[in-house]
């Protein structure tokens, strides 16, 4: 089962970064979900103690409301005793309640779990006995009874549980400011040791990223070094594949124009010797039908066999030798040479051919002529062979100082043409065309046939070079 494509590229990414990059990255994350889990366990501490904090700060002053309203109900009451006045009884019965409430807030405060919940209860009951006692009293003065009234006053009672409940709620009030002080000490070095996590955690951070910062510097410095040393090879490179095709290129050269004085001396070897021999040889043939009139009719058709031979020996010999070297090229131009070979060949292979010459005629040196003649040539035999045309069209023309070659075919053009990767035939006429200073360029597509362009300097010499001359 092959592995998906994120897979093999999160595998390949992992395969490149350098092991102490990894290994902080690592440690960074490590460090960060410690702190992460240790700060959300003090969070968890602090919002505790902030309950526990708040809870004690209302519980405190729900006992001093409780002493307050006590002392409210008391002045209240005495007020009432003293002047009978009924103005007095609100703020009592207000008092009473305000009292009560506080008192029931606080037991609500506290909980049943609490350390301070017995004393609350505690301080619950003196509360009730004192509003009883307040109660008994104001009831006397309400049934006309105010001696027994006052006389309550005098006695010790409400003294007494005056006292306990001051030293209940003063008891209470210590118990829960000490755990308010506490929570609040608790919540500071919380706070404290957050602090200095996360001091912690930045530092670590600040010094894992120093780290890779260090490491992606010295890996960009060596990716550069290595980058530099990549590119100085490949111009060591590029200037080795240029020196040597420069070397190619001109031992072609060196071997084309070495394969054109070859092929012109051996056209003239063959016209001078070899035709020699078969123009001798055909005169003999002549020489002997002369003389043979009255020999045998099989000796006549023998000479007659042996003649047809001889002109066929003869016709095969021009043939050779315009294709070496043709003789129309030396002799009447590179117009003429065109012309008759491109009419010749078209009507062995029974295409139509349309070539276009200057009408004054053009003057062109040697050893760029035969390189024209060359093209032209390569360029029908490719027609010829592959392009099944029905016209192949030439054009000759000098503009601009440069000569202008195109050639052209309504064929099935060249499939899958590719401009970099020319054929053995196209390369070499592009070799020529080069060596010559000048452009090449094929236009072609399926269908629509195929037209090659030469553009050549008139001024163009063959570039000489040392392979060359060492050959030589």
């Amino acid at each position: 089962m092959s592995s998906s494509p994120s897979t093999a590229n999160a595998v390949a990414w992992y395969e490149t970064v350098p092991p102490r990059v990894l290994l902080a990255l690592v440690l960074t994350a490590v460090v960060s979900v410690l702190v992460f889990a240790v700060s959300e366990l003090a969070f968890s501490e602090i919002s505790t103690n902030r309950v526990e904090g708040r809870r004690a700060v209302e519980a405190q002053a729900y006992v001093l409301r409780v002493r307050e309203q006590l002392l409210a109900a008391e002045s209240s009451q005495r007020g009432y005793l003293i002047t009978h006045e009924d103005r007095y009884l609100a703020p009592y019965d207000k008092a009473v309640e305000s009292a009560r409430s506080a008192q029931s807030s606080l037991l609500s405060t506290l909980g049943d779990q609490s350390s301070l919940r017995k004393e609350a209860v505690q301080l619950g009951a003196l509360v009730e006995e004192k509003l009883d006692e307040l109660n008994v009293t104001l009831h006397m003065a309400r049934d006309r009874q105010p001696g027994m009234a006052l006389a309550t006053l005098h006695t010790d009672v409400g003294l007494t549980l005056m006292e306990k409940i001051a030293r209940t709620t003063r008891t209470l009030d210590d118990e829960l400011g000490q755990q308010s002080l506490l929570r609040t000490n608790t919540l500071t070095r919380l706070f404290q040791q957050q602090r200095w996590g996360v001091g912690l955690v930045v530092f670590l951070n600040l010094a894992f990223l120093a780290i890779l910062g260090t490491m992606m510097v010295r890996n960009f410095h060596e990716r550069e070094q290595s980058r530099r040393r990549l590119k100085e090879h490949a111009q060591q490179l590029e200037t080795a594949v240029a020196e040597r095709t420069q070397e190619l290129s001109a031992l072609s050269t060196y071997l084309q124009n070495n394969a054109e004085r070859e092929r012109s001396s051996l056209a003239r070897d063959l016209h001078d010797e070899f035709g020699a021999i078969l123009t001798s040889a055909k005169l003999d043939v002549a020489w002997l039908q002369g003389h043979a009139a009255s020999s045998p009719e099989p000796v006549q058709e023998r000479l007659s066999q042996l003649s047809n031979a001889l002109d066929e020996a003869v016709n095969l010999k021009r043939r050779v030798i315009e294709n070496l070297r043709p003789s129309l090229l030396d002799h009447l131009g590179l117009a003429a040479a065109i012309q008759w070979h491109v009419q010749e060949a078209c009507d062995r292979a029974d295409i139509a051919c349309d070539v276009t010459m200057p009408e004054d005629g053009i003057q062109v040196p040697s050893h760029i002529a035969i390189d024209l003649f060359r093209l032209v040539q390569e360029a029908l035999n490719n027609t010829v062979k592959y392009a099944q045309a029905r016209l192949f069209e030439v054009n000759l023309i000098q503009h601009d100082g440069n000569y202008i070659l195109t050639m052209k075919d309504d064929g099935i053009g060249i499939a899958q043409f590719q401009p970099d990767h020319l054929t053995h035939g196209l390369a070499g006429m592009q070799h020529r065309v080069r060596a010559l200073q000048g452009r090449f360029t094929v236009q072609t597509s399926p269908g629509q046939g195929t037209c090659i362009e030469a553009v050549i300097p008139v001024a163009a010499t063959v570039n000489p070079s040392p392979a060359q001359s060492s050959v030589a």
